[in-house]
């Protein structure tokens, strides 16, 4: 039996119209999405089941399974948009400063904004895409190739001669993942914040030496302690 066909069975005429809750087809299809984000963010991938999904979306399965062949493709979709959405959400903040450290700095603290305010979906996008099948996995490899050009910028203001390897973009990028997956994993994504200083570190040496690593060091420290309460919510 077709799983459009065995669900429709199972939760009756209403479930299978969409009229059962009152999502239309873009509400259900667009809930299912973010449900299946949230639900592998708070029992991991494997365990996470299109019940669950359906329980934060408020959908019904048929409708689920009019928009996608399985939990798996549901991910996929899932994961496409989000990573899309927050893709142009890094760049946007990066375009809005002058200059590639504070560009960069601004990225990061919009990263570390979004998975600590949507730790569940953060998780989902960090750590569970890497065993929730190929079309996601490979949608997340592209995405660190196109933020990886984009810190690749800095080779504007360096010397051919003086140039760092051509992987570093993609080392730079992993390493700021690595910090994020790190706090997701251990359910602590707050503690992300102390990392600011030696992201920038990383950032700046990796292109530009160890003199203005320390001196990315220095701005990034300052601007933490200047915004903190800001940036982790604890302004009065």
């Amino acid at each position: 039996m077709r799983p459009q066909a065995s669900a429709a069975a199972n939760d009756g005429t209403a479930a299978a119209t969409g009229r059962g809750n009152g999502l239309d087809a873009e509400a259900a299809r667009e809930g299912a999405m973010e449900g299946v984000l949230i639900a592998a963010g708070e029992v991991g991938y494997r365990e996470a089941s299109v019940r669950a999904i359906l329980e934060h979306s408020g959908g019904h399965r048929a409708q689920f399974y009019e928009h996608f062949q399985s939990k798996e493709d549901c991910f996929a979709q899932a994961y496409a948009a989000w990573i899309e959405r927050l893709y142009v959400s890094l760049l946007e903040a990066a375009t809005t400063v002058p200059g590639w450290e504070a560009g960069v700095r601004a990225a990061i603290v919009r990263l570390f904004e979004f998975v600590t305010r949507r730790p569940q979906i953060g998780r989902a996008l960090f750590v569970e895409v890497q065993i929730a099948g190929e079309p996601a996995l490979a949608r997340h490899e592209a995405t660190v190739e196109r933020l990886a050009l984009a810190i690749d910028s800095a080779r504007e203001g360096i010397p051919p001669e003086l140039a760092p390897p051509e992987a570093t973009g993609t080392f730079v990028v992993g390493g700021v993942e690595s910090c994020v997956c790190e706090a997701l994993s251990a359910g602590d994504p707050d503690r992300i914040w102390d990392t600011l200083p030696e992201l920038m570190h990383f950032a700046a040496g990796s292109y530009f030496g160890k003199e203005e690593a320390e001196a990315a060091f220095e701005r990034a420290s300052i601007f933490l302690e200047r915004e903190r309460a800001r940036l982790t919510g604890a302004e009065e």
